[in-house]
């Protein structure tokens, strides 16, 4: 897996600092109301990104697919839960810091796109 270009590395690190610390604040249990809050910190991860090409480099594409494929769910709530297990157990594996942040801005748009799916299903 390629990294961040470092011009982004730091701010994707920064946003995703954010957003764990905005649901570690909460119960051990995270709710996918919760996971919603984030939103728009993903959304800022997802922007800074994707006019790097990391997204389109074949291997993260495969990737990306494999990822949604593995989380697909009846409903949508445990869709984003087991998406966000999924990254959380992917992140703890990670051999460096800026490996860390590559893998978290991979699964940035999987679980975009979960979000998406689970506010139209509501």
């Amino acid at each position: 897996m390629q990294i961040l270009d470092k011009s982004i590395n730091d701010d994707v690190q920064n946003l995703m600092v954010d957003v764990f610390e905005s649901l570690s604040s909460n119960s051990s249990e995270i709710q996918p109301s919760e996971l919603l809050a984030t939103q728009p910190k993903l959304e800022e991860v997802f922007k800074l990104v994707k006019p790097t090409g990391f997204y389109e480099l074949d291997d993260h594409l495969d990737l990306a697919k494999a990822i949604a494929i593995e989380t697909e769910h009846e409903n949508p709530e445990d869709e984003i839960m087991h998406t966000w297990v999924t990254m959380v157990n992917n992140l703890n594996t990670a051999s460096s810091q800026e490996e860390f942040n590559a893998r978290f801005a991979l699964f940035t748009p999987v679980i975009l796109k979960k979000m998406n799916t689970y506010k139209l299903s509501n």
